[in-house]
């Protein structure tokens, strides 16, 4: 056979030429052979084993510090190798409060019931003011209503109101409240309101009470309701 036949078969080929000489194809393959060996050795030991410094495709570490981590089941062998361990490793949902479990996991308690009232949704909440009075008018024909910074006694505990003022534009009697839904607390947006559904028109309606303005100064909500009579604040409760 030719020693230039395009490929080596070892039952096909002689290995030398009549020559007794290496044959071509014998040659090439010879240096296949060596390449793999060379890229073999580097890779696996005297006993067929990976090297650990055998990359993984896609990888630029060694393959020992790839599973350096990890036992002989396929499992992290210590917590302590645990990028983060302040956390579960798993995304949270999206939002504020956040979806999906971990919001379920802060509304409920162990027996799956909300974890208080605070948590509910709920139209009339009970609360009570923990001031005398909450709102005041300067008289003499002013119609601009204050209402001083407040806390409210609820089931779960206090939640304190920054102050602020609204402005009918004339006297009169009139309801004051604000919405808080997730009872926050802080900073909120003041109504007024001569109509008294208007208290309980809103999921998380906080009443304030009501004041009267006229002539002479005045105060309202609260825990007594002040000068206004029925003024008193929050909701659910027997006046002081």
């Amino acid at each position: 056979m030719p020693p230039n036949i395009p490929t080596f078969g070892s039952t096909r080929a002689p290995l030398v030429d009549k020559g007794g000489n290496p044959t071509l194809p014998f040659l090439k393959k010879l240096q296949e052979w060596d390449q793999k060996l060379t890229t073999l050795t580097s890779a696996v030991d005297r006993l067929g084993q990976l090297n650990a410094n055998l990359v993984i495709q896609g990888r630029t570490e060694g393959i020992g510090t790839t599973v350096t981590n990890i036992t002989a089941t396929g499992a992290l062998n210590s917590l302590a190798n645990v990028v983060n361990t302040s956390t579960d490793l798993l995304t949270d949902g999206t939002g504020s409060p956040l979806s999906g479990g971990k919001r379920g996991q802060i509304a409920l308690d162990a027996n799956n019931r909300l974890a208080s009232s605070t948590r509910a949704n709920a139209l009339n909440v009970s609360s009570t003011p923990t001031s005398a009075t909450v709102l005041s008018n300067a008289g003499g024909g002013a119609t601009s209503i204050t209402i001083a910074a407040s806390t409210a006694q609820f089931g779960t505990g206090t939640i304190s109101y920054n102050s602020g003022s609204v402005d009918p534009g004339v006297t009169g009697s009139f309801f004051i409240f604000a919405d808080d839904p997730t009872f926050a607390g802080g900073a909120i947006t003041y109504q007024f309101s001569s109509t008294a559904p208007n208290q309980t028109a809103s999921d998380g309606r906080v009443n304030f009470g009501k004041i009267t303005t006229s002539g002479a100064a005045s105060t309202g909500g609260g825990s007594t309701g002040g000068t206004t009579p029925g003024g008193t604040g929050g909701r659910g409760f027997v006046q002081g």
